[in-house]
C-alpha cells in the first residue's frame, strides 16, 4: 500500500513516489532465482514490476545462463514430442471427426469417381 510518498512496507520491492530506493539490487537476485525455478522472463518481469528487457539482459549475464536454457531447450523438446505423440494417437484411432477407410468407403469413393469421370467424357 501506498502512504503518502513512503515506501511500500507490505512489497519485497521498495518504490518511492521520486523513484527506486537502496533495495534496488534485490530484485537481480529474485530474478535469478525464479529462473532457476522455471519462470519465464515476462513472468519474472511482472513479478518484480521490472521491464523484461532490463531483466533478460541480467540474466544472460549470469554463468549458469547458458546451461539453465539448454536444459529448458531439451525439457520442452520433450514436452512437444509427447504432445505430437499423443495427438497423433488420437488423430489415428478414429475418435476424430475422420471417417475410417474400410473396404466399404472405397468402394463408394470409387463409385463416384467412375460416375464423375463418365460425366466429364459424355457431355
Amino acid at each position: 500500500m501506498w502512504n503518502k510518498g513512503e515506501e511500500n512496507v507490505d512489497s519485497t520491492l521498495t518504490m518511492s513516489k521520486s523513484g527506486w530506493t537502496k533495495m534496488e539490487s534485490n530484485w537481480k537476485e529474485k530474478a535469478a532465482v525464479y529462473f532457476r525455478d522455471g519462470l519465464l522472463i515476462s513472468d519474472i518481469a511482472v513479478l518484480l514490476e521490472v521491464s523484461r528487457q532490463s531483466v533478460s539482459a541480467y540474466l544472460k549475464e549470469l554463468p549458469d545462463y547458458q546451461k539453465i536454457k539448454e536444459k529448458r531447450k531439451q525439457d520442452n523438446h520433450k514436452k512437444r514430442k509427447a504432445y505430437k505423440t499423443e495427438k497423433q494417437r488420437i488423430y489415428r484411432s478414429g475418435n476424430s471427426c475422420i471417417m475410417a477407410v474400410t473396404a466399404e468407403t472405397m468402394k463408394r469413393e470409387h463409385e463416384l469417381a467412375a460416375m464423375e469421370l463418365s460425366r466429364e467424357k459424355y457431355h
